[in-house]
């Protein structure tokens, strides 16, 4: 612990989500046989325990008490991978101190280009959005938080302000009007077996 609390935010963040990650490509690898859906292991988030730094803890123990109390770093869930389809993808390099901000904003452009990040629909004027921006849209309120633009309430506007820094002029333009309704994709936990 000593030599953890010793290194920078961002190296801190790094090594805590390529820990999460491998633990839950782990936790995947050793069932057999192998299982339709992370959610199909018996107390994968809050029951299995993974040494790290110095302590024992669980996936959940990493992501809500760790990641997100330590933090104020709401890209961690677009790089905290849960093996499901819907979950943004695994990067094939290890998360690193010197890159973090780079590598965090290109795994957002990723995640927000696959058809489980985001969708806009402007004839129905209706703009899906991945669910995980539902269940943790408080994570990005204090960084991304605003009044005036957007449309929904303070943490939908939040992550829609996050989003849309990603977005083409014309795209960011149409997010910033709100002129459309905000719906969540729905989830599929089926497993990722890429």
């Amino acid at each position: 612990p000593a030599e953890y609390e010793s290194w920078s935010e961002e190296e801190q963040i790094a090594f805590l989500i390529n820990a999460y990650n491998s633990f839950t490509l782990q936790s995947i690898i050793d069932q057999n046989p192998l299982k339709k859906s992370i959610r199909d292991i018996p107390g994968v988030w809050k029951g299995r325990k993974f040494a790290i730094a110095g302590q024992s803890k669980t996936l959940d123990n990493i992501e809500h008490k760790t990641l997100r109390v330590d933090f104020n770093e709401p890209r961690i869930h677009v790089a905290l991978v849960c093996a499901a389809i819907s979950c943004p993808p695994l990067r094939n390099e290890p998360y690193t101190r010197e890159q973090l901000d780079a590598q965090l904003d290109d795994q957002t452009r990723i995640f927000l280009e696959s058809p489980h990040g985001l969708r806009i629909d402007r004839e129905e004027n209706i703009v899906y959005i991945s669910s995980i921006f539902k269940w943790f849209g408080q994570d990005w309120k204090p960084t991304y938080g605003v009044e005036d633009k957007f449309t929904g309430n303070d943490n939908e506007r939040a992550v829609l302000n996050y989003i849309s820094n990603y977005q083409s002029p014309e795209d960011k333009e149409y997010l910033e009007q709100g002129n459309y309704k905000l719906r969540y994709l729905d989830y599929d936990w089926s497993l990722n077996k890429q």
